[in-house]
């Protein structure tokens, strides 16, 4: 699910695949260490990311998500989407911190709750995502690694919307910052429940649909027009042509969504993917772009945003978000209960 027009919606996704340069060594350095550059740290040696500047560099993270996106979209489209994102972040920092090095860190491709969950299916073909409690671990393994190698900055951004998925991130981000001497921040979060830049995305909607077209599908939380024409702006070849002649599932509030997705037979998506455009797509992301690159640069240069709110928070005095999260997290806790049963009688054994 993606995380287009929030302030509209909160279970939301989009991406392609991930670019990065390696400066050829110099003297058993990296030409990172003393001129900005954007790295995949999996094409580094140890020595490489031992030189670079701890106060320079910052650490990009990419999480995503497997889940169904209706008959007409990549169950990997989070994915795709926050990837495709990332590179094109770090271009831009690359161009706006030039002494500054970049580093892109191996997309995570599990995240928490799918689509299907809304309509309390908790088991799906199309949706292969962890736990809350084990994506909260991953990222706080991953960021606390980070940190401990005394690097000071850690971005995640997020392909996926689900709320107890960004609670999941933030908590990690948080334990990161407070625990550790660095500063970890979920991005995604912040531009989520940014009433600014989500404006900015609201006028790009009237750039192409009237009054009267965002009335006839009403939100679009999922595989809807929004992410269906992100996937149109970067990866085509992944969309199935039949998204031309979907018909509208067209929903204004969580309550509609979890009894449209409830039904037997609900194709996993909302909104009007037949309505969808590259076009659209393309100014959509690029909106995704300069909104992350700004909140990191303000960042970096000093801006304190932790303070700010950031998603799901704008959810939090909602009573049904709170059943729609206790419906998503209870057969989490019925598999720990199976994993911990099992780990107890093969102890014994």
């Amino acid at each position: 699910m993606r995380r287009h027009f929030v302030l509209l919606t909160h279970w939301c996704c989009l991406s392609s695949v991930l670019v990065s340069a390696c400066a050829p060594q110099d003297g058993g350095r990296t030409g990172a260490a003393a001129s900005g550059h954007v790295f995949a740290i999996g094409d580094l040696t140890w020595t490489d990311i031992d030189a670079l500047n701890r106060e320079k560099t910052l650490f990009l993270l990419a999480v995503g998500m497997l889940e169904e996106h209706g008959p007409h979209l990549p169950i990997a489209a989070d994915t795709i989407g926050v990837e495709y994102e990332a590179e094109r972040v770090a271009d831009r920092l690359s161009g706006a911190l030039p002494d500054w090095n970049i580093v892109m860190m191996p997309a995570v491709n599990y995240g928490s709750s799918g689509a299907n969950q809304i309509g309390n299916a908790a088991i799906h073909p199309g949706t292969y995502g962890v736990r809350q409690s084990t994506l909260r671990s991953l990222i706080a393994d991953i960021g606390g690694q980070i940190a401990q190698n005394r690097f000071k900055w850690v971005f995640v951004m997020n392909g996926h919307g689900a709320p107890t998925h960004h609670i999941a991130v933030n908590e990690a981000c948080d334990f990161v910052t407070e625990v550790f001497d660095a500063t970890m921040i979920n991005v995604s979060g912040l531009f989520n429940a940014d009433a600014p830049i989500q404006s900015q995305g609201e006028k790009i909607r009237a750039k192409y649909f009237s009054p009267a077209d965002m009335s006839s599908f009403g939100r679009d939380p999922h595989a809807g027009v929004s992410e269906t024409s992100g996937m149109l702006a970067m990866r085509p070849d992944l969309v199935r042509s039949l998204y031309r002649s979907l018909p509208d599932y067209r929903v204004e509030n969580r309550s509609e969504m979890r009894d449209i997705a409830s039904r037997p037979g609900w194709p996993g998506y909302f909104s009007s993917p037949a309505r969808a455009s590259a076009a659209y797509g393309r100014e959509v992301e690029g909106w995704w772009v300069e909104g992350m690159t700004e909140l990191i640069l303000q960042a970096v240069r000093g801006e304190n945003l932790r303070t700010r709110p950031r998603w799901p928070e704008p959810l939090q005095n909602d009573p049904e978000d709170a059943q729609i999260v206790e419906q998503v997290l209870q057969p989490e806790r019925e598999f720990d209960m199976k994993f911990e049963r099992w780990l107890g009688e093969r102890r014994k054994r």
